[in-house]
């Protein structure tokens, strides 16, 4: 997704903005992760924090820009206006001044400017340089929007400026919030040869509500150990053996006054044939919704095709018919409509009970169960051991799946 079309949701700048320092706090996570521990956290000092054994180690401060031809020049307010947030954390003891600061942008450094002197360490790197081209825009600029900033700045000696200068980093020609997505990518090559969009989706997916969560309920930031435990989750369910669930999927749960919409719904009257109470209704059309969702994400993420789909329900269908037969030769000839429905239930509970595993390493029974639900909805197979002529008689001919 590019800047341009993001700009379609509303006010593109701050939205863009927050989206790009949310991400590149996901990206510098990953790459310290190979380095050694620490505890990540947004809107704190900075806008990224990194902490170690307690204490700030690095701060990030993110300026995203919408022009690709914005230039960070010594008069840069998105320049000045990072180093007043620092003064301010320097002089207050929030930011030790050990710790490292980081400026990421989008824009460019020009040649010879201060911040392309502040570059990470090499031939370009000079602070003394730098300072003094701060203080020269300190002391020439008639910008009263900065004057706060300037007055900070240049009440500090030389010496002192070039000591807070130090510790100070400018990263420029970034790429843009859209464009990141291919650095992540890069970062988790190794969790999936196959579907690197997928694993980088996935991982997002959680990152986006773990820091929301952490904004709302701030708990110390979220320790790399987690970040780490997520990755080798989504790892896991992305090899042969196993698919990833949707957390909100295996959370899903129907409220009980939702169920009328499904009353006319084949899969609904196989549980109602049987005599099945509301709650068994209610667990039947979540399932059928988890399982019909999630076999949709799988598919539409290329994990699964409709070959593999088609033989696991042939498997379903396998496993039912056996204990359908089996049903129905106790019920012997003549049964009343009580035995029916109790051999109905018999029935069903098998299929809420049943494990048949899609992949050996997908657990959560639901994909099973909704998926039988599934096979009751089209009428491949069903409880009551007269289904097919009962439900045939209310919908005339028999059911086609409907999406959910």
């Amino acid at each position: 997704m590019s800047p341009s079309s993001l700009s379609a949701f509303g006010a593109a700048g701050p939205m863009v903005g927050y989206l790009y320092q949310v991400r590149t706090a996901l990206l510098w996570a990953i790459r310290r992760s190979r380095v050694g521990d620490f505890t990540v956290s947004i809107e704190t000092l900075d806008d990224v924090t990194f902490e170690v054994s307690g204490q700030p180690d690095a701060v990030l401060q993110t300026k995203h820009s919408l022009n690709v031809m914005a230039n960070l020049t010594d008069l840069s307010p998105e320049v000045w206006k990072t180093l007043r947030i620092w003064l301010v954390g320097l002089a207050s003891g929030e930011i030790p001044p050990e710790t490292a600061r980081f400026l990421i942008a989008t824009a460019g450094a020009p040649a010879g400017s201060a911040c392309a002197c502040l570059g990470i360490e090499g031939r370009g790197r000079n602070v003394p340089d730098a300072a003094k081209r701060l203080k020269h825009a300190a002391t020439t600029s008639t910008n009263d929007e900065l004057k706060d900033a300037f007055a900070a700045y240049l009440a500090l000696d030389e010496a002192e400026r070039e000591s807070m200068l130090a510790r100070v980093y400018v990263i420029p020609s970034q790429p843009d919030a859209a464009a990141i997505e291919a650095q992540l990518q890069s970062e988790l090559y190794h969790v999936s040869l196959h579907h690197q969009a997928l694993s980088v989706q996935m991982l997002e997916g959680w990152w986006f509500k773990r820091v929301l969560h952490e904004l709302v309920h701030p708990d110390g930031g979220i320790p790399r150990a987690e970040i780490d435990a997520q990755i080798t989750e989504i790892q896991e369910s992305l090899k042969p053996h196993s698919l990833p669930i949707d957390g909100d999927l295996d959370e899903l749960m129907v409220a009980l006054e939702q169920l009328p919409e499904f009353a006319n719904r084949p899969f609904y009257k196989q549980v109602e044939l049987v005599g099945g109470s509301q709650l068994r209704i209610r667990n039947a059309i979540t399932s059928y919704l988890q399982a019909f969702r999630q076999r949709s994400a799988w598919t539409r993420d290329d994990l699964l095709f409709d070959a593999d789909l088609q033989k696991y329900d042939q498997r379903l269908r396998t496993e039912w018919e056996l204990q359908f037969a089996q049903a129905c030769d106790e019920l012997g000839a003549g049964p009343s409509e009580e035995a029916m429905a109790q051999a109905g239930r018999a029935i069903l509970k098998w299929a809420e009970d049943a494990h048949v595993p899609i992949r050996s390493g997908v657990s959560v029974p639901w994909v099973c169960r909704g998926s039988l639900h599934m096979l009751a909805e089209d009428l491949r197979l069903g409880w009551h051991p007269d289904f097919q002529t009962r439900l045939q008689a209310i919908f005339g001919a028999p059911g086609q799946s409907s999406a959910a």
